[in-house]
């Protein structure tokens, strides 16, 4: 009699989680997209519910209004870093389905720029660059982006689709690009060009200083770097090769030190801000 009880409950419990729905979706989204979560097994169900939360709070999931099918679409901005799961109903039994939880693609915003020369000087007046006659220099992404193109004077440059541009000729200068991994998602810098100048006398001014200067040591780095600005930095911004946030800090300081002893071994994308202006640089940790 035991052994037929015990064989019993094996069957109700393997029915049971026979009946269950599995769900699986889209778990990575790219900004201003949607993604849709499925009912993968290939029961049909009487009714659905889905249901959501904030996986980095404590708080119970939630009926969404409406999400009553097999499939729910969401969109990235609502539902980053949310989890889902779904209650479904057949033949007057309720079943609850596994978790997934969505994230969002965020990187450093799109930035151009380029380091000081001696074939280059900016005119104090009105911010543009001046190229010596018969020189050239490199215009440059900061970050890994794969979709780029580069504009002269808002035309699109033939060609020109690498993260570095050579210059030697006047223009007004930007780029549009996007990452490799959302490449839909394109960012312009129209809004902020380098306009350049020809110097036909070559006399050298003002250097470059558009943005605060940074220096970060050591680096490549085992635990922590050391950052050295010229001003006060607001905030530091970490990114891994995906653009994924991966540390923010805070330290209201020209000389912080950021801890990097929680991250995996590789290369990472450092963002500074200080006094309304942006700096970006890479960062390899042993």
């Amino acid at each position: 009699m035991k052994t037929i009880t015990f064989f019993i409950a094996l069957f109700f419990v393997g029915n049971v989680w026979s009946q269950a729905p599995t769900i699986a979706g889209d778990t990575m989204l790219c900004p201003d997209t949607n993604g849709t979560a499925s009912v993968t097994n290939a029961q049909t169900y009487d009714s659905y519910a889905w249901y959501w939360k904030y996986w980095f709070t404590s708080d119970p999931f939630v009926l969404i209004p409406g999400a009553d099918g097999p499939s729910f679409t969401y969109d990235w901005q609502t539902y980053d870093q949310a989890q889902f799961k779904l209650f479904v109903t057949l033949g007057g039994e309720t079943y609850e389905s596994n978790i997934i939880q969505i994230d969002s693609y965020a990187w450093v915003g799109l930035t151009m720029g380029y380091q000081d020369s001696e074939n280059i000087s900016q005119d104090p007046n009105t911010g543009n660059v001046l190229l010596c006659q018969g020189t050239s220099f490199i215009i440059e992404v900061y970050m890994p982006y794969t979709e780029v193109q580069w504009y002269r004077n808002g035309l699109a440059m033939e060609g020109e689709t690498n993260m570095q541009l050579h210059i030697n000729q006047a223009g007004s200068y930007h780029v549009v690009a996007a990452p490799g991994f959302c490449p839909n998602s394109t960012d312009s810098t129209a809004g902020l060009p380098i306009v350049v100048e020809i110097d036909a006398s070559c006399g050298l001014g003002v250097p470059n200083h558009e943005s605060p200067r940074i220096a970060i040591y050591p680096n490549p780095a085992e635990t922590q770097i050391s950052i050295h600005g010229e001003t006060a930095i607001d905030a530091v911004s970490i990114f891994d090769l995906t653009g994924k946030l991966v540390g923010f800090h805070q330290p209201a300081s020209a000389h912080p030190v950021i801890d990097l002893s929680n991250l995996a071994s590789g290369m990472y994308f450092l963002k500074t801000e200080s006094e309304g202006k942006t700096q970006s640089a890479k960062v390899i940790k042993r």
